[in-house]
């Protein structure tokens, strides 16, 4: 959710996929990440202090997820997608989300980042956050393109993203802030093991079996990257609040 408050202290080609475009501007994704000093009590925090953003008709929505493997395995994260950089100045009583966060789940958590991501559609085949239909489970490719590569590595998997395989549902991001860039992230999201099975656990397997790329054309690629991580995140439905729905008991 917004952790805002640590916000405030940090301070703030190929064809188009119609099914892979939401509204100009609204392509900013927030992702916190946290440290869960007791679980428990965070938990209810949390929740307390998503009824305060229910309460005051946030219209962002927020996702939670922990995660359950990979290099930040335990972490709780959570996230706001599909808004743009007004939508975030427009949140209601910002100095009171901070303080209601401070008070509620603040105290059981130790923030480790806050990231700010741009969706890049060109390359997406779906769109569940922006759309607010989050999956059961998110597989992430974190990839650190080296310094000076980024024009490459974008012309490359523009040129494989003309033709998108049906049935993978797979978004990018560009990170704009937090951490080294350039970067790039690649959620996938499933429902089923059998999504990742599809998928595989590498970069190549992911750009082969979303985009029926062969081998010459997924070299390029790997020849701008420096490293990749990956992870699974698990989705948590009563840590999550999308407007018009209610939050979960």
């Amino acid at each position: 959710m917004r952790l805002f408050l640590l916000a405030a202290a940090i301070v703030l080609a190929a064809p188009a996929i119609a099914q892979a475009q939401p509204d100009d501007g609204k392509r900013i994704a927030q992702f916190y990440s946290y440290r869960l000093t007791d679980r428990a009590r965070f938990e209810s925090g949390y929740r307390a202090h998503l009824g305060w953003h229910a309460r005051k008709g946030d219209r962002l929505a927020w996702y939670a997820w922990t995660v359950q493997s990979g290099p930040r395995r335990g972490q709780f994260i959570d996230a706001t997608a599909g808004a743009s950089f007004a939508d975030l100045d427009a949140r209601p009583d910002i100095a009171g989300d901070g303080a209601d966060f401070a008070r509620t789940a603040a105290p059981h958590a130790e923030p480790v980042d806050v990231e700010t991501w741009e969706l890049w559609p060109e390359p997406s085949t779906a769109t569940p956050l922006e759309d607010r239909e989050p999956s059961r489970t998110v597989d992430v490719f974190l990839i650190q393109v080296d310094p000076g590569e980024e024009l490459a590595f974008e012309r490359a998997i523009g040129a494989m993203a003309t033709r998108k395989v049906p049935g993978l549902r797979v978004s990018w991001y560009r990170k704009l802030r937090g951490g080294r860039v350039p970067a790039y992230m690649v959620l996938l999201a499933r429902d089923r093991w059998a999504d990742l099975g599809r998928a595989g656990g590498t970069l190549s397997s992911l750009l082969a079996g979303a985009y029926g790329a062969q081998p010459a054309a997924i070299q390029p690629v790997l020849d701008s990257v420096a490293s990749i991580d990956t992870e699974s995140w698990s989705y948590e439905p009563r840590l999550s609040l999308i407007p018009g729905t209610p939050l979960l008991p």
